[in-house]
């Protein structure tokens, strides 16, 4: 079975690889929506639209996209337009719990036939001094990041504690690739 990542992320793309799993990168140029729906149903949408539209490129295997968005006080927080917008961000996260939501979906082709899993991590992220965050921010890590932080990187020594799985807060969850594929009967273990 060919799998197909529709994603731009070097960060799935590193997952997949590291897990041994071979796979294709398909394009996937959808616009992410921050919608009025809850922070979990906006990830899916996403993530579900990514997986279509990567679908509409390949004739037979499985397709997956996967969106990650972050939740504080009511708010979704996708990824910060710019600088500013990334200091609004962390300056909110700062001292405090928020929700790292990463939603997963898969297309199963040419059946056309779609699974979708939601994974939530809870993130204590400590309070930052203002140097700590400026210091952060002149660095380009933070484009492209939910939240306007990346886990993994500069930013794990913000972070006191998780409570969930730390490849949510990464934005692609093994358990839940492989719940997808054993919902669709894709066997990518072999």
């Amino acid at each position: 079975m060919n799998i197909y990542l529709a994603s731009n992320s070097p960060r799935r793309a590193h997952m997949l690889a590291e897990w041994g799993i071979p796979f294709a990168i398909v394009t996937a140029d959808t616009d992410e929506v921050m919608t009025d729906a809850s922070p979990e149903d906006c990830a899916a949408q996403n993530a579900l639209a990514k997986a279509r539209c990567g679908s509409e490129h390949v004739d037979a295997g499985l397709v997956v996209g996967a969106d990650t968005v972050v939740a504080c006080d009511g708010r979704i927080l996708g990824k910060p337009l710019d600088e500013g917008q990334a200091r609004d961000m962390l300056e909110l996260l700062e001292g405090r719990e928020h929700r790292v939501i990463t939603a997963m979906a898969a297309v199963l082709m040419p059946e056309r036939t779609e699974a979708a899993r939601i994974s939530i991590t809870r993130v204590f992220m400590r309070h930052l001094g203002e140097h700590e965050r400026e210091a952060y921010l002149s660095n380009p890590e933070y484009r492209d990041k939910a939240g306007a932080y990346a886990v993994q990187g500069l930013a794990a020594s913000f972070i006191e504690r998780t409570d969930g799985p730390m490849d949510t807060i990464v934005g692609f969850t093994m358990g839940d690739f492989y719940a997808l594929c054993t919902e669709l009967h894709v066997d990518v273990r072999r």
